[in-house]
């Protein structure tokens, strides 16, 4: 890989000329970046993980050039990995996975002095509440022996949540905390470092609002919200939560909720109630880790790209199929002859890239399955974690 250790020609172009039109429509305000030019390379910044812009956002606004983690899937695409690699020194991370190469790509950067920026969490949140990681990052940042800056991206799923069709109007800001030194880093231990990561790092727009009441304005700001809402609270069926405008409905009930510019659920019929999108999450992750969710009947899902693949290429199998919940796994139907499924017990890593898209490990081999716009992919990943927790509190 090559090594960019100064700001690239492309980003001292794109910086004050797409990266000042991004804050300006976007209304972001920065607070506390002028700590990135004082302090001395090499070190690492890191944040919560909201918006699919995230890493360009504070690009956009740092007054320092920063290599950022990202996911391998993009080095895959058509003419991306020379941009990615030579014009912006990003570094490929192989989401859900142990990957020594990117451990090593970082080491080497931070040799030569350069700064490096990933997401912890590695994932988008879907409902502004922190996703969370595991003891493995403290163990990296420790071994790395550099300072830690920790940003706090404010109120960037107000502006857009993941599920969301349109963009809403409001302000944003970016947050840089103190940083973390080394000398602080070598005086606790992992397990005191990971606590404070996940303290420092898990940001939560809920708390947030509360504090400081911004409006996120939009007529649609509801519709998109079945890809991350996909039972029903009252009548417990899956797959029938449907959205227009500001109200969200279930097709077998008719229960139904309004959201309002702050994020607040307000039922308007029914009698099952949640403050919020996250508290509504909440209790769908709860609810299907329970025995009675192998009742639960989900309807198939249209499919729009299903992929395998290696650590360099992408190659198509089908691009119309289904994808459906079963009660122990995924199948895949298509209508070449295609029948596929995945056991959730024989599957090493799932996790979710952009443009609903699932990207899993079963039997060692990946494949990527997307499926259409408005399609719920939380659903499969969330079923699969709950099925791995079942299979692991039995084997203990």
């Amino acid at each position: 890989m090559r090594i960019v250790s100064k700001k690239p020609l492309f980003i001292r172009i794109a910086q004050p000329t797409y990266g000042a039109y991004l804050l300006k429509h976007n209304r972001v305000e920065s607070v506390g970046m002028e700590q990135l030019r004082t302090l001395k390379p090499p070190f690492l910044v890191i944040g919560n993980h909201v918006h699919t812009m995230d890493s360009l956002f504070i690009s956009s606004a740092s007054p320092v050039h920063i290599r950022w983690v990202a996911g391998a899937y993009l080095f895959k695409l058509f003419g991306l990995r020379p941009m990615l690699e030579r014009w912006v020194g990003a570094i490929s991370k192989q989401q859900g996975r142990s990957d020594l190469f990117t451990i090593r790509a970082i080491g080497d950067a931070l040799k030569q002095g350069d700064i490096v920026g990933l997401f912890p969490e590695g994932t988008r949140t879907w409902d502004g509440e922190p996703v969370g990681f595991d003891q493995a990052i403290a163990k990296l940042v420790r071994m790395f022996k550099v300072p830690i800056v920790v940003m706090h991206l404010e109120g960037f799923y107000g502006l857009k949540p993941r599920w969301a069709d349109k963009k809403r109007k409001g302000k944003v800001c970016l947050r840089v905390l103190p940083p973390i030194m080394p000398d602080h880093i070598s005086g606790m231990s992992v397990a005191e470092l990971y606590a404070k990561l996940l303290s420092d790092i898990g940001f939560s727009y809920r708390d947030w609002q509360e504090k400081n009441r911004v409006p996120y304005l939009s007529k649609r700001a509801a519709e998109g919200v079945e890809q991350v809402l996909y039972l029903c609270p009252e009548c417990k069926q899956a797959g029938t939560i449907t959205s227009k405008g500001t109200t969200i409905t279930c097709t077998h009930c008719a229960s139904s909720a309004k959201l309002d510019p702050y994020d607040k659920l307000h039922t308007t019929q029914g009698t099952h109630h949640f403050d919020d999108i996250a508290a509504w999450h909440a209790w769908e992750k709860q609810y299907i880790g329970l025995p009675v969710s192998s009742s639960l009947a989900f309807p198939p899902d249209k499919g729009v790209l299903l992929q395998t693949g290696d650590e360099k290429k992408l190659i198509t199998l089908e691009k119309q199929f289904t994808l459906q919940m079963k009660p122990e796994g995924m199948s895949i139907s298509s209508k070449s002859g295609r029948n596929l499924f995945f056991r959730f017990a024989d599957i090493q890593s799932m996790i979710i890239n952009a443009k609903n898209t699932l990207e899993l490990y079963h039997d060692n081999t990946l494949y990527r399955i997307r499926i259409f716009k408005r399609g719920c992919i939380l659903k499969y990943v969330e079923m699969y974690q709950a099925k791995r927790k079942s299979i692991e509190g039995d084997q203990a």
